[in-house]
């Protein structure tokens, strides 16, 4: 059960609209507590949503409040904005799991979400934004640590099984090698572009997070990948990190490039601040489309 106070955050209704809503048109009927206080169920918070989803359509509350669930469904699934009223249901399914520490059904909904997705819009469109909305309710309080933690370990899960599954055993397409300097924790960056790479057919390293420059040097070196691939999310980066980066960009051998992404990578691009040798990546559409070019200008091999 829900207060009016997740709920208003779960949907984006403020309390005044949504004491509205109820009643003049009894949209949802909540329960109340032994303080009186109202308690809204899953399915309110469901249906909610979709009352909203339609009346940012241009439909009127007082035209649709009637309609059920079922048909709030069709008449968003007519109009060419329903992904949007999807992608809110699935964020409001997904919190309710985490509230409930149900992470079988926080996995179930994130791989039956990627069964219709190609990786680059399961990545863009799903991952990234419920990644954000989760973090965004710890930063808020309305979820634990342990649960943003389990929920993160969900995803990671997820992606890793995805690149040992993608992964080539053999073949010529270039190896990418993907990790973050010493200080840099967030590794979803990374880790959703080692999925993208696997899934052109690439070698893919996945070293993970916060390695010192030196340790990335010799692992480039013992691997001999075509690319390293790292991630700055801190904004703006430590000096020390910048010094580390320019030395591992001083180091490393020059038939390796270099790709740095992230909104530290991007402060760092705008102030001119990167080494000359490296290569920014504005997004994971643009890592994405990188990597094909990269793997459409290799020479073919022939056979003797």
């Amino acid at each position: 059960m829900y207060t009016i106070k997740t709920v208003t955050s779960l949907t984006g209704i403020n309390t005044e609209t949504l004491r509205a809503w109820e009643r003049r048109y009894g949209t949802v009927n909540p329960v109340r507590d032994s303080k009186g206080r109202r308690l809204y169920t899953q399915q309110d918070v469901e249906r909610l949503t979709l009352l909203l989803a339609a009346t940012q359509q241009g439909f009127t509350i007082s035209k649709i409040a009637d309609l059920s669930n079922d048909e709030l469904q069709n008449l968003l699934s007519a109009n060419q904005n329903a992904p949007n009223a999807n992608q809110e249901l699935f964020f409001v399914r997904i919190v309710d799991a985490l509230l409930q520490f149900r992470m079988d059904v926080c996995e179930d909904l994130l791989r039956r979400a990627l069964i219709a997705m190609d990786p680059l819009c399961y990545a863009r469109e799903v991952l990234l934004p419920t990644l954000e909305k989760v973090g965004n309710l710890w930063h808020e309080g309305k979820l634990t640590i342990a649960q943003e933690h389990l929920f993160s370990a969900c995803v990671k899960r997820i992606v890793l099984s995805m690149v040992n599954h993608e992964q080539p055993f053999s073949g010529t397409n270039p190896g990418v090698m993907f990790s973050t300097m010493t200080g840099e924790h967030h590794e979803f960056g990374i880790l959703l572009s080692c999925w993208l790479a696997a899934s052109q057919r690439c070698k893919c390293y996945y070293i993970g997070p916060d390695l010192p420059w030196e340790d990335l040097l010799n692992a480039g070196n013992r691997l001999k990948p075509s690319v390293i691939v790292m991630s700055f999310a801190n904004t703006p980066p430590e000096q020390a990190m910048i010094q580390n980066l320019n030395n591992l960009s001083e180091a490393l051998p020059k038939d390796i490039q270099l790709w740095v992404g992230g909104t530290g990578a991007q402060y760092l691009f705008k102030s001119k601040q990167l080494p000359e040798r490296s290569v920014f990546t504005a997004s994971l559409d643009d890592f994405y489309h990188r990597i094909g070019r990269m793997i459409e200008s290799r020479p073919l091999s022939r056979p003797y």
